[in-house]
Parts: structure tokens; sequence; C-alpha cells
């Protein structure tokens, strides 16, 4: 059954204090309803994908435990109506099913397996977000090869964003007032209702909403799936048109390969269990050599190591262009290098030495991109504060900053463009 409003009524959750694993997250009803649906032959059996990460639906689990008896009245009510939207929404096999499991009525997997917080598509997909928003997307109605969030996902991402401002409020301790409550209410139920315009009809008696096809691509040289996000992906024919305009009189750049010149670097402060922190960014002329092969179309290697997807940087047809946009995203890589840091709350900065940071779908200035990093240096001054030295290995354009090619539409233009034997 898909009715929003269980015969049972509202239970109060558990404490929280025991938390389901999160490998054992689904309860029967969801993978049961998983089953309902037939797949293209390359998805398998298909999986379930969470919008908002199961890490983010925990910490707003965990404050539903702790405020759901709060002193205040607002403030309890808020919480409660917040509780009880989901339980409505859950659907009365789930909630019986999060009833019945261990740690009892946990708000935890309830979160987990709001059916409308999943989306169905291929296991493993080669672009899976992490614990970053893995939205929904559509083509926009005006037909410009660009993407948009549909509305469900639009929404669920502003819940996310007003639970992320909220939990990093006062110095990190959080604001989670009734007004928040409120909102994340109000959100959900709206996203509740453009589910159910938009995909209703086809749900039906449905506990899952159905898989949007549209969305994902396969790749048969790598047999990998993935979704394409708000990365417009133009296809073999128009490629081959770009390729070929920016490679004319593209050029030499091999005299960068094997370059340790810095390019350029990028600063972010903040603070690691009230320890100052200043974290420095930098890139040199040989990293910057790999984006021009992997990322542009004027010196795209169509000989290198198949992946199932390149992203490229449109408009920089120089290497001079390739480096001034590095210093353009290099402040930003360097908020995400010192966020995805200091969120280890339990580790020693001794330990973040020679770790990777590996992100996509991360603000860099006017740019989105995925980036890969390393540790450099990790250093304790003598007024206690850390300085710490990260090396940018690579760096793509991510969403709307870039246009996207499949491996086989990148071997079909390389051998019209006779890159390729």
């Amino acid at each position: 059954m898909t009715t929003a409003v269980p015969i049972t009524p509202v239970d109060a959750p558990n404490t929280g204090k025991q938390v389901p694993g999160k490998a054992d997250w689904a309860v029967v009803p969801i993978t049961k309803g998983k089953a309902r649906y037939a797949f293209p032959a390359e998805w398998g059996a298909g999986a379930l994908h969470h919008k908002i990460s199961k890490e983010k639906l925990s910490s707003i689990a965990e404050q539903i435990a702790i405020l759901y008896n709060a002193p205040d009245p607002e403030l309890k009510a808020a919480v409660r109506a917040f509780w009880g939207l989901c339980w409505r929404l859950a659907g009365e096999p789930v909630v019986r099913a999060v009833m019945d499991a261990r740690p009892k009525t946990s708000p935890h997997r309830l979160l987990w397996n709001l059916p409308i917080m999943v989306s169905l598509g291929p296991m493993s997909p080669s672009t899976d977000p992490g614990q970053e928003f893995d939205a929904d997307t559509e083509a926009e109605p005006a037909g410009n090869g660009r993407r948009r969030m549909d509305a469900v996902s639009t929404l669920l991402k502003e819940l996310e964003d007003a639970w992320t401002t909220a939990d990093g409020a006062n110095n990190g301790l959080g604001d989670f007032d009734a007004d928040l409550w409120k909102e994340l209410t109000r959100l959900l139920g709206q996203a509740h209702e453009a589910a159910q315009t938009a995909y209703g009809s086809v749900r039906g008696d449905l506990l899952l909403y159905p898989p949007l096809r549209e969305q994902w691509l396969h790749d048969t040289v790598t047999h990998e799936n993935l979704r394409k996000g708000l990365t417009n992906y133009p296809g073999a024919q128009a490629g081959q048109q770009l390729f070929a305009a920016a490679r004319h009189n593209a050029q030499a750049i091999a005299q960068f390969h094997a370059s340790a010149t810095v390019v350029g670097s990028g600063q972010a402060r903040g603070t690691f269990n009230a320890c100052p922190v200043v974290l420095t960014v930098s890139v040199d002329e040989a990293s910057t050599h790999h984006v021009c092969t992997r990322h542009t179309f004027a010196f795209f290697d169509f000989r290198a190591t198949a992946r199932p997807i390149n992203t490229i940087w449109p408009g920089v047809t120089t290497f001079a262009a390739v480096s001034a946009l590095a210093v353009e995203v290099l402040p930003g890589i360097a908020e995400s290098c010192l966020a995805e840091l200091t969120r280890q709350v339990n580790s020693d900065p001794e330990d973040w030495f020679g770790q990777d940071i590996e992100l996509d779908i991360q603000s860099a200035g006017p740019h989105t991109v995925y980036f890969r990093a390393a540790v450099d240096k990790v250093k304790e001054e003598a007024d206690g504060s850390l300085r710490v030295k990260v090396f940018l290995k690579t760096f793509a354009p991510a969403g709307h900053s870039g246009p996207g090619f499949l491996r086989q539409e990148l071997d079909t233009i390389g051998h019209a463009l006779g890159a390729l034997p």
C-alpha cells in the first residue's frame, strides 16, 4: 500500500542511543518494493540511491530523538510535527517494519526508508557522489541541453541546505529551533506533493516511486552506469565538432608534462577542535598539464586509459587559460579540503598527512568541480595553530560547469579526428 497515513498511531521514536547498522539500512518492504519494477539488463537487480545521504539523515534523526521531549513547548510541537509527517509519508508497511526491527522505532531507520528519499537506479554507478546530495534530474524544457533538478529533488535539496546551515550554526554546536523544524516539515510536505503530482499515476499502489531511466547512461566500453546529474551530454556528433574546432592550431604543451613550477595556490581558514587551521592548496604545471589532456577540448588525449566519463572545461584553449582557471578554483577547493578534514572530528591532525581527498560537486567560485588532492604537510605552529599544505592532482568541471562524454563517444570522436588508430 502507498497510503501516506498508516492505520497505527504515531509512536514516539526511541532514544537514538542504539543506531542500526548502515549496511543493513533497508527494511524488507523497501527491498521487496524495488523488486516490483523491471530494470534494464545493465542495471542488474537495481539499487536504491539516497538523495539526502544516510549520514545527513542520521544527523536529523539524532536531533529528533533528543528534542522529541524538549522542555520548550513550541520546539517540542515542531519536532513532533516533523516526525509525524515522516511517519505518515513512510507508509504503513515501512512503519510496521521500523516498529518491529531492532532497535525498535529507530528514527534513523525510518528516515533512511522514506520512499521519497530514495531513487531507483543501477548498482554501483561510477558517479556516486558519496555524502553529497544525489539529485534526480531532467532536461530543461527549453531544449538548450542544460539539465535541472526535478521538483522533488529541488525541495529536498532545500531541506538539506536548511539542515546543513542549522547544523553548522553556533560554532558547530547547531541551532535546531522550532522555526527550523517547521521549515523542514513544510519542505518535506511540498516534496511529497510534487512527487505525487509528477509520479503518482505511474507509482499507483507500489511503495516506491518509479525509476527515472532518462537520467541514467550506460557506457558500452567500460560497462559502467552513471547518473547524468546536471551535466549536459552533447553526444558524439556534436562533440566531434567541438573537439575539432578547439584543436585547430592548438599549442604544444609537452614541456609542462613534468614541471614542478607552481601555477598558483588558494587558502582557507577555520578551526579544528578549537584550534585555528590555515590550509593552503597548490597546483603545479604538471597537474595543470594533466587537466589539459583529460578535461579540455584542445588538448584531450584520446589514447589515455578508459574511463566511463570525462567532463570538459569549455572555452579554455591555451595552457595559460587552464592555469588561470586553476587559480580561479583553488580558493573554493581549499574550502572543500578544509571542510572534509575538519569533518573528521575524532581524527588526529597528524593522521591527515598523506591523506587523499577526492570530492565531487564542490563549489569553487563560479564553478562546480570534481577534484583529487593529497595532504602534503601538517605542521603545528608555536602558537598552537595548524598549517596544512595540500597538493592538487586534478580538477574537472561538474554539473553545469562543463559537458560530459562517455568513453564510447570519445572513442568514436577520436577515430573520426584521426587521434586514434
